[in-house]
Parts: structure tokens; C-alpha cells; sequence
């Protein structure tokens, strides 16, 4: 028992140091200058006091699970890196967003299920691309239909992108504007929120670079908190196909997830006043349509 778990604290403090020096390395490629040198005393410093002692050999205590999750944040660790970390010292992963078959198997539910919604829907991954979209939601938000359609969408574009229909018929004066704001804030803030154990991914640096094209991050990111339960009505420029003819209309979305994890998920979006009501009839919604499920 005892050589088991000399060896075991062998391989944690052999997976420490080989990150520790895999960031080292990676300084000297940053454009900015950050506080951390990633030296052991400054590990023993920030994440666990007792690191030096267990490199002499002063001490051979595993550290507890939440100091090593502690370790990997100090040493910036992506989700597979700290999994690494945890299993050498033999404590259960954490099992932060889907993949593999997983995700193709919550994506199919999800297909199916949108099928059998009598109103606009989307599925939206963790990476906050958009994987379908059914015609009442095309039809709505106006995305284009054909070949100029088949570009891959995301849900950073379709708030931000000024090229498609959803942000120029959400900003058409200082009330929606404002309202689009604050769910822009809303929304980068809920992302990081739901995200923060997955930041150092290069999924979620990825989706932060594409909300930097907007300027997004530096506009709305050092704004206040939004509130725990925003509001999520919205306000959109709709109407008719028949007559073309656009009106204000007040819709809210709300959440549907396959199994425990938050993504993939199922976005519904619900009419609000009568004139929601009447457009989203067009769009061969119930006319009758009430809040009849819980907004998440």
C-alpha cells in the first residue's frame, strides 16, 4: 500500500512539473507580461502550500482533490489536462461538456425532439454553434434560405453581425437597442459563468476571439453583472411574408437540455403581446400560445 501510494504521488508530481515547465516555455511566446512565472515556489505559494515539502520528500500526503483542481488553475490547465492531474492522484474526473458519440447522440435527441415543436427552435452546442434550425425559426428571424444559407451559423454572429437581418431589426431604436445591449452583456457573462472550469480549452478561446471581431468582449465584458433572472423578453422588427410589411413584436426564449449537462440544448422561442401572437400564427404556431412550459 504504501509503495502504491509513493507512486502515485511519483506520477502527480511528475505531471505538476511537466505542465509547470510546458508554461514556462510558453511565456516567452505572450504578448502580454502576466504575474505568474511558474516557478515551484510560486506554485507552493498561490495553489498548494505543501509542494515544496513534497518535492524533498518531507512530506508524502497526496494532496485532497480540491487542492489539486487548485494546482490546475494555477497552471492554466485545459479540461484534459486537468483530468490528467486528477486521475494520477486518484480522484474521479470532471466532466465539464459533451463529446464524441455522446454529443452526436444528444444532438440526435435533440433533432428529434425540435421536430415536435410547434415553434421556432434551434440547437445550440457549448461552442454556441447553431446545429439546426427548423422553418418556423428561418422564417422568423429571416436567415436566408439556398446557398447563400449554408453558411454554418453561430449565435455570437447572429447577435452581433450587423450583415444579418436578427441585429438591425433588434436595434431600430433606443429602447430595443438598449434591451439587445443587455443581452449581449447577458449573455458573454452567462457564457463565462457556465464555462469558467473550461476557460483555458481552445474551444472557449475560440469563442472568444469570434465575439472579439465584434468587439464584443471589450464593449460589454467590464459591465456591471447582469441579474441572476434577466428578463429574456426580447423585441424584434416581424411580420407577415404576405404583406412584408414589419412590426414590433415582443418574443422570450427558453431552454430545453438533453440529460444533466447544459449543452447541447434546444432554444424555443414564445410570443409575448398580440402582435407576437399573430405573427408567430403566420408562421403556423398555435394562435392560442401561452407560457405553459418554465423558462430556464
Amino acid at each position: 500500500m504504501m509503495h502504491s501510494e509513493n507512486s502515485r504521488l511519483k506520477n502527480v508530481l511528475g505531471e505538476i512539473e511537466t505542465l509547470r515547465m510546458k508554461r514556462q516555455q510558453e511565456l516567452a511566446h505572450r504578448s502580454h507580461s502576466p504575474w505568474k512565472r511558474f516557478t515551484q515556489q510560486e506554485l507552493n505559494d498561490e495553489a498548494c502550500p505543501t509542494y515544496k515539502n513534497l518535492l524533498i520528500g518531507r512530506s508524502r500526503r497526496i494532496p485532497d482533490r480540491q487542492t489539486i483542481i487548485g494546482i490546475a488553475e494555477y497552471l492554466e490547465c485545459t479540461s484534459g489536462e486537468r483530468n490528467d492531474l486528477l486521475l494520477a492522484a486518484g480522484y474521479l474526473p470532471i466532466q465539464t461538456e459533451l463529446a464524441g458519440r455522446a454529443l452526436e447522440l444528444a444532438l440526435e435527441w435533440a433533432q428529434q425532439t425540435m421536430k415536435t415543436l410547434p415553434f421556432p427552435a434551434m440547437i445550440v452546442t457549448h461552442t454556441q454553434d447553431i446545429k439546426g434550425y427548423n422553418e418556423p425559426f428561418r422564417r422568423l428571424f429571416a436567415i436566408p434560405s439556398g446557398p447563400s444559407g449554408d453558411t454554418p451559423l453561430n449565435r455570437i454572429d447572429l447577435h452581433f453581425n450587423a450583415d444579418l437581418p436578427v441585429r438591425p431589426r433588434s436595434t431600430f431604436d433606443k429602447t430595443s437597442f438598449e434591451q439587445w445591449e443587455y443581452h449581449a452583456i447577458q449573455g458573454i457573462q452567462a457564457f463565462k459563468r457556465n464555462h469558467a472550469l473550461s476557460r483555458y480549452d481552445a474551444w472557449y478561446q475560440q469563442v472568444i476571439q469570434r465575439a472579439q471581431k465584434y468587439n464584443a468582449i471589450e464593449k460589454y465584458d467590464n459591465k456591471p453583472d447582469a441579474e441572476e433572472e434577466p428578463d429574456r423578453t426580447q423585441t424584434i422588427l416581424a411580420g407577415p411574408e404576405s404583406s412584408g410589411e414589419l412590426v414590433p413584436i415582443r418574443y422570450r426564449q427558453m431552454s430545453v437540455s438533453a440529460g444533466s449537462r447544459l449543452y447541447p440544448q434546444i432554444q424555443v422561442f414564445l410570443p409575448v403581446d398580440a402582435s407576437a401572437r399573430k405573427v408567430f400564427a403566420d408562421l403556423g404556431c398555435p394562435a392560442d400560445c401561452e407560457f405553459g412550459w418554465t423558462t430556464r
